[in-house]
């Protein structure tokens, strides 16, 4: 598995100088990347245009994380089961240090991704193909889990996690070795190529501005979620038909995110709010809601092929890259954190499937 520490120290103390990295972005993306780097002995300056840290999607109450099937089981459902169990670890290391909290912070109370009827019976199809263990995932008949007239799939050990927190405790995790430069809006990386010994791009929105790839495509898309009173916890995280998360220790639940493009602004908007507690009562219309308590927009960018971008960038060397997550980002920044480390020092995991998600051009 990627994020190997056992040689790589080694390797880096016979360099002269030290080596130091620049990572640009302070939200989950450029703080497991700072993170992985840091474990490495690599001094890492990060940089963001904001204030302070997750200040982007990164900044959202709570986010979800669990594997995905498809039919195929494609690289895309693949790489989510990969970088869950890396995003477990990370999580649960980071607990070890007493950085995050189990419960307050995080947890794996499992997730229900509710599905129309209509897409009942080839799911169930899917998972008799697959075969996955049912620690992976279930079939959830309705009614089963909550009062909802949906089936769905169930994966037990899915969970929530506040993604603030998690850059929070990334950061502290870095010790003396990470230098941050808030407030510093980079529009071209080549003075920090000079400076220093790689650039790690783990921005969203320009990442392509940053460091052009012939061919490659990114699209920009908003998401707003709405956070309310919680009159009843749903118990699980839910997603499909309707997205909720209600941490047990909160006394709130979050419900969206909605799906906007092209991105005309970043302002919440009354009509999703509306949407989020619409597709939430037609999911679960036993379920009551309470006060409407507040909104959050954020920007997500999904590549042409919908995988991440995790790997060293074409024909400029020293560059690489730790982004294209889309809404799984939750999912897959510990792997790239782990995937650009491996790169860095010399000893990348051979795999197909890794090599996949390596920033690349579209195809023709």
């Amino acid at each position: 598995m990627p994020c190997s520490e056992s040689t790589s120290k080694a390797q880096l103390t016979e360099a002269s100088p030290a080596p130091s990295v620049a990572v640009i972005g302070a939200g989950i993306a450029g703080s497991s990347v700072a993170l992985a780097l840091c474990k490495l002995g690599v001094q890492v300056h990060l940089y963001d245009c904001a204030s302070g840290p997750a200040a982007g999607a990164s900044g959202n109450w709570v986010g979800a994380f669990h594997p995905h099937i498809t039919r195929g089981d494609s690289p895309l459902s693949q790489l989510t089961r990969l970088g869950f169990e890396h995003t477990v670890q990370a999580l649960k290391n980071l607990t070890e240090q007493g950085l995050l909290a189990k419960g307050a912070d995080w947890d794996t109370p499992g997730h229900l991704q509710t599905l129309p009827p209509e897409e009942a019976d080839r799911a169930r199809e899917t998972l008799a193909l697959l075969n996955f263990p049912q620690t992976l995932v279930q079939w959830a008949q309705p009614n089963s889990l909550l009062p909802t007239p949906l089936g769905g799939l169930f994966f037990p050990q899915g969970g929530w996690v506040k993604p603030a927190r998690w850059v929070e405790a990334n950061l502290q995790a870095c010790g003396d070795l990470l230098c941050t430069h808030y407030n510093s809006t980079i529009n071209d990386i080549g003075p920090l190529r000079e400076q220093y010994s790689a650039v790690v791009v783990c921005v969203a929105e320009n990442a392509l501005e940053l460091v052009p790839i012939p061919g490659a495509r990114a699209n920009a898309v908003k998401g707003q979620i709405s956070k309310l009173r919680c009159a009843v916890k749903p118990g699980v995280v839910l997603s499909g038909e309707s997205y909720a998360i209600a941490p047990a220790a909160e006394d709130w639940l979050v419900l969206g995110a909605t799906y906007e493009r092209p991105v005309l602004h970043l302002n919440p908007t009354a009509e999703a709010d509306e949407l989020n507690i619409a597709r939430f009562k037609a999911a679960f219309p036993d379920l009551p809601l309470g006060e409407w308590l507040d909104h959050r927009c954020a920007v997500r960018s999904v590549w042409h092929d919908r995988l991440p971008a995790i790997g060293p960038v074409p024909n400029m060397p020293g560059v690489y890259m730790s982004t294209g997550f889309g809404s799984r980002g939750l999912l897959w920044a510990a792997l790239g954190g782990c995937v650009v480390a491996d790169y860095f020092k010399g000893s990348p995991i051979e795999s197909k499937l890794l090599k996949k998600i390596t920033p690349r051009a579209a195809k023709a």
